[in-house]
């Protein structure tokens, strides 16, 4: 069974990591089943709140707790698939007092601030030399931040994560129709978004132009195998030869945003703010499909965001005067 189990946890793109976890965890609780005399396809939602408050006696953590919940209500999803239970007795509970991180949300006008008061330097005539090396440090800057530019575009209006702009490749920009694709991975679901007028045009400038300025800085072979859209900047006068650059990418950027905009925390945040935002525009499921959310639960936790909506209530019911 345990064998089976794994291989069903595998096939749903979960890391062999986490399999191992949840097998572990499932079985722990099948064992304590066995000694409160009751069969797993018998086991009710009362019987898994009593094991949780059993793992809670032995002093383990609400995130440890809330991670056995998970593996439990897998193990009762694949036991309805091998046809041994009709139901998960599970499938709606969840364990209280794992909070998301609630970051204070920026309004559309502050989003909107962020983009346009991040300023790409015009163009200078080039500089021959920087410190003894035949390097270009105003270009380089330039170059970086056109790229930052952009990139801060797609988390504004298409409200992407920091790794699913770092995976991105030139094969996902489909500017002629408008479009931009984002794979899946293990944390979301793939989904295409449409792009705002402004950023085709950024968009193609970039690919066209910007791009292939920063693959100079990249070895001859990397030139003709990199695929990536978004390529870091590497110190000056160096080639870009590993991707530990592209920490520096994000640290930069962060570092720059935070100059020009105090309230900015970090990109969660404006990814936050942005969900936030489309959930005031559009319905749940539309909502859950442009974040690449798995689960529309995910999506809900980011209706306490709503902090207008949530005044408007307050006013309603418990008027003042």
């Amino acid at each position: 069974m345990s064998n089976s189990y794994e291989k069903y946890l595998l096939a749903k793109g979960l890391a062999t990591s986490t399999v191992r976890c949840y097998n572990d965890a499932a079985m722990s609780f099948m064992a304590w089943l066995d000694g409160q005399n009751t069969d797993i396809d018998n086991a009710t939602a009362g019987d898994v709140t009593a094991f949780l408050n059993h793992l809670k006696q032995k002093g383990q953590e609400n995130i440890t707790r809330r991670n056995n919940l998970i593996a439990i209500r897998h193990f009762f999803n694949y036991r309805v698939q091998q046809e041994h239970r009709k139901d998960n007795p599970v499938s709606h509970i969840k364990l209280r007092g794992i909070k998301r991180t609630i970051y204070p949300p920026l309004t559309l006008q502050e989003l909107e601030s962020i983009y346009n008061k991040y300023i790409v330097p015009p163009e200078q005539p080039e500089k021959k030399w920087v410190t003894g090396k035949r390097v270009n440090t105003y270009k380089v800057s330039r170059l970086s931040r056109q790229r930052n530019k952009v990139i801060l575009g797609l988390m504004i209006w298409q409200g992407l994560a920091t790794p699913e702009i770092n995976n991105l490749t030139m094969a996902d920009l489909k500017l002629r129709e408008g479009l931009i694709y984002i794979a899946g991975s293990r944390g979301s679901e793939e989904r295409t978004l449409e792009l705002k007028p402004a950023q085709i045009m950024e968009l193609m400038e970039y690919q066209l132009q910007t791009r292939k300025e920063l693959l100079t800085y990249c070895s001859k072979e990397r030139q003709e195998t990199e695929k990536r859209l978004f390529l870091p900047v590497p110190p000056s006068g160096q080639k870009m030869t590993t991707d530990n650059n592209a920490i520096n990418v994000w640290k930069r950027l962060r570092d720059d945003i935070k100059a020009i905009y105090p309230r900015f925390i970090n990109f969660q945040q404006v990814r936050s703010s942005v969900i936030t935002h489309w959930l005031k525009q559009y319905n749940l499921r539309q909502v859950q499909y442009m974040a690449g959310h798995r689960y529309v639960s995910s999506t809900e936790q980011y209706k306490v965001n709503n902090i207008e909506e949530l005044q408007e209530d307050i006013n309603k019911f418990h008027p003042v005067g």
